[in-house]
């Protein structure tokens, strides 16, 4: 059922979106658009069928104290 909800909302979500892109020959940001809807709606089928999703956060905490080298304190 979870499944069924998230292909509906994405189907609906596209259906909004997609067609003024597309008419107005906007190909670059349908491609980005494509890549970030197409990793969303992966996220969320997985999450649909209770799949443990890693946080996102956690990425983006090693590569700012990791890489940029920065430290920060959570209030």
């Amino acid at each position: 059922m979870n499944l069924l909800l998230v292909i509906i909302a994405f189907i609906g979500i596209a259906l909004l979106d997609l067609p003024d892109m597309i008419k107005n020959k906007r190909w670059r940001d349908l491609a980005v658009y494509s890549v970030v809807f197409l990793l969303v709606f992966v996220l969320g089928t997985l999450m649909a069928f209770d799949v443990k999703v890693p946080s996102p956060i956690k990425a983006i905490q090693a590569f700012y104290q990791d890489v940029l080298h920065l430290s920060f304190k959570m209030s």
